[in-house]
């Protein structure tokens, strides 16, 4: 299949990418970014939010996936962030009716658009959105199931949280890393404890392959996750002990939003299971993070 990948150099832009050439696609990535590994596939400099024209393929794709869009909720800004979310999701739609018109069209969504549950939720749970960043990205589903009448295949992958190494700054791994490389004598982090569905970044783009490679199913929404939920403060005592640190880490009062996925409609329609534990997660994390000296 010929898919491209936007959104190509973010965290699960490389995975992505690098899962899908493994498997044999033919990818092209656009991204705002340079990309080292782009001698893997082809690679171009594209600003989707921008206003230039967008790149016209020599043959239409395949398959779509949409990854481009700020994603870190609590940096968030309703006004701008918003309006950067909608335009990068309605051009890209927009390119993809008009250039690939029966292109299957996976759209990265977040579990952020329901309420907070400590019960695993599935795909009929209720709509809630959780902040500006929530109200985004439901607008954002809204766009990709009005883009049906024009005959793309629109598959909505809802992301409950992915853990690895190189995920953008501002959320709670990258974060906590940074502190424990400043190897401080207690950490305090920035909002409160809470549990958490923490899929590996490797499992999230198997996930993401297995929707681009579904023939045409009667859903149009997929939870994705492990179904299992972490406390924020396990992670951060696991990734401590991997860096030697033994001090306080300590967190906002109170109990945060917790999110579980049931992702059975992803596992029945592609057969998709996590094959990554937490623990293989955080060595995967943690080796990368703090690589050994040579």
């Amino acid at each position: 299949m010929r898919v491209l990948v936007l959104g190509s150099t973010g965290f699960l832009g490389q995975l992505l990418v690098a899962e899908l050439v493994r498997a044999g696609h033919a990818v092209e990535g656009w991204s705002r970014g340079e990309d080292e590994a782009r001698s893997a596939y082809a690679a171009r400099r594209v600003d989707l939010a921008g206003t230039a024209p967008l790149p016209v393929p020599r043959e239409p794709w395949d398959a779509i996936v949409l990854l481009a869009a700020p994603s870190v909720p609590a940096r968030f800004d309703a006004a701008r962030d918003t309006a950067i979310t909608l335009a990068i999701a309605r051009r890209a739609l927009e390119h993809a009716a008009h250039r690939a018109p029966s292109a299957r069209v996976v759209v990265a969504s977040s579990a952020h658009v329901l309420g907070s549950s400590e019960a695993a939720l599935d795909e009929r749970a209720p709509l809630a959105p959780a902040g500006a960043y929530g109200l985004a990205k439901l607008r954002v589903e809204v766009l990709a199931l009005e883009a049906l009448q024009h005959g793309l295949d629109v598959r909505i992958a809802r992301l409950f949280g992915s853990l690895g190494p190189g995920l953008p700054r501002g959320l709670f791994v990258p974060d906590l890393l940074a502190q424990l490389e400043a190897r401080p004598t207690a950490i305090q982090l920035g909002g409160p404890d809470a549990r958490r569905d923490l899929t590996d970044g490797r499992d999230v783009a198997r996930a993401l392959r297995a929707l681009v490679e579904l023939p045409a199913a009667p859903e149009r929404v997929f939870h994705v996750g492990t179904g299992r939920g972490v406390a924020l403060s396990q992670v951060a005592r696991g990734l401590a002990a991997r860096r030697g640190f033994d001090g306080p880490i300590a967190f906002a009062p109170g109990i945060g939003a917790s999110w579980i996925a049931d992702a059975g409609r992803l596992e029945r329609a592609t057969g998709w299971r996590p094959r990554h534990d937490l623990e293989a997660s955080l060595d995967w994390t943690a080796a990368l993070a703090f690589p050994r000296p040579a």
